[in-house]
């Protein structure tokens, strides 16, 4: 009982500690073991490190574009292990960039291999076969992406644009437009509006490009590319402001400068067009629709020896292209040099001839009736052009009274006649020029008149036709 003893009804306090240190001590000796065996462990283990430790490293050399410092950092990761998956996603881009593409098409394959369910990884695949022209596989792969995803992504919409390389353009305007839905990037909406433009959609064009607009505001190819749209339909004055818009973003950008420039050069403004030519030509001092249009402002304001220049050198950058030897024709017109004029015209017909079923422009026609009326002095050569330009349009008032023109004057007058009788029956149906109708009327009497007389007895010698000079009044 000696252990029970109360005091004022308490156990007493030296026994209830003595108790605690025993047990507290029992604690101890059974934790020691295991806290031993522990740091036995600890001290035993290997040191092993993470396969992609480093990968914090490898996004902070390529964020900053280091890439040959990356390109290093990889190749030490890749030796450690071949299954890298983030450094051979890395090494994919880079060579990409640096435009070995078949190789990144490797890297991202590797990749895949590794992790087969990240999307980022068949995105780049799909990615890099569309570059390389392999359009029905990247089309696959987009569709792996779809499959693999858990939530819809305008990226695997918009790289369908394999579709539009297929001609495949219905397709190709569908997935452009979920991909719209999906984001406010503008590249779907500019994408799709070049569609609409293929169409001939103008209103739904122009509603793409606002689109891309309202959601990227500085959008410097969604601005110039309006402003073209703008200008195609023939509204310059917002043609104008888009194409400034898109030169306070980018003072320096070349597809704003130049339609800028041209509206400029349209509205007689030569030295404003000539200085905004200037700053383009430290861009682009290849180009030569650049230099055709410097040498046209030169041609404007009289300064013909430098017009010549300038377009010779817009020739030599693109002989295959009409416009400059178009345009060096007119200028040695100008200055008295038919001989020179005709070489280049004649040269302007036959790129012509060669592309006239991939380029649609208008001003074709005229070209070849320029060369024909400038070679009259050659009455042969000059039927031959007009031979080919009433066959590409035989309902063309112009070529029709030049044609028949020249028929006259080589002695050719049932066959003029002809001419005049087709072009009286479309100027019964069209408006045609007062001096084309009048210079009709007076050919068609004066043949009407000869008709006449060779009925009568009277013959007219064709020498008097093949000597005859025309004058200024039959051109």
């Amino acid at each position: 009982m000696a252990n029970d003893i109360l005091s004022n009804g308490r156990l007493r306090e030296n026994t209830v500690v003595q108790r605690t240190r025993n047990d507290r001590g029992n604690r101890v000796n059974a934790i020691f073991p295991s806290c031993f065996l522990l740091l036995v462990l600890l001290n035993a283990a290997p040191d092993i490190a993470a396969i992609e430790s480093r990968n914090w490293l490898l996004h902070r050399h390529y964020t900053r574009h280091e890439y040959s410092a990356c390109k290093l950092l990889i190749e030490q990761e890749l030796m450690k292990s071949n299954g890298h998956e983030y450094a051979n996603y890395l090494k994919g881009l880079i060579l990409r960039k640096e435009g070995k593409i078949q190789d990144s098409l490797d890297c991202f394959q590797t990749a895949y291999n590794v992790n087969s369910t990240n999307i980022d990884n068949v995105k780049q695949i799909a990615k890099s076969l569309l570059i390389m022209g392999s359009h029905k596989r990247a089309i696959d792969a987009y569709a792996e992406v779809e499959k693999i995803s858990v939530l819809p992504d305008w990226e695997m919409y918009h790289g369908r644009e394999a579709y539009v390389k297929l001609n495949q353009l219905q397709e190709g305007k569908k997935y452009f437009k979920k991909s719209t839905e999906l984001t406010k990037n503008e590249l779907p909406n500019i994408d799709l509006a070049r569609l609409y433009l293929l169409d001939d959609m103008i209103p739904e064009a122009r509603n793409a490009y606002t689109a891309a607009l309202n959601g990227n505001p500085q959008s410097i190819d969604a601005a110039t590319e309006l402003g073209l749209l703008y200008l195609r339909i023939g509204d310059t004055q917002r043609a104008f402001q888009q194409f400034g818009a898109a030169l306070a973003h980018s003072p320096n950008c070349v597809k704003a400068i130049l339609p800028m420039a041209y509206v400029m050069q349209s509205h007689r403004e030569y030295d404003v067009a000539l200085s905004k030519y200037k700053i383009a030509s430290q861009t682009i001092p290849e180009s030569s629709i650049l230099w055709n249009n410097i040498g046209m402002c030169l041609y404007a304001k009289q300064k013909y020896v430098a017009a010549i220049s300038s377009l010779k050198r817009a020739h030599y950058l693109n002989p295959m292209s009409c416009i400059p030897s178009c345009n060096l024709g007119i200028v040695f017109l100008t200055t008295g040099q038919p001989a020179s004029a005709a070489i280049y015209l004649t040269y302007a017909i036959s790129v012509i001839g060669l592309m006239y079923f991939l380029l649609k422009y208008e001003f074709f026609f005229s070209l070849l009736i320029l060369v024909a009326l400038k070679r009259l002095d050659d009455l042969e050569g000059a039927e031959r052009s007009l031979t080919k330009a009433h066959a590409l349009a035989p309902q063309d008032p112009l070529i029709l009274i030049n044609y028949a023109v020249v028929l006259d004057a080589r002695g050719k007058q049932a066959d003029a006649a002809e001419i005049l009788t087709a072009l009286n029956d479309i100027m019964a149906v069209v408006e045609v020029d007062a001096q084309i109708s009048q210079m009709a009327n007076k050919l068609l009497k004066r043949l009407q008149r000869e008709k006449t007389e060779s009925t009568t007895g009277q013959e007219v010698s064709t020498e008097k036709y093949e000597k005859r000079q025309l004058s200024p009044d039959e051109v």
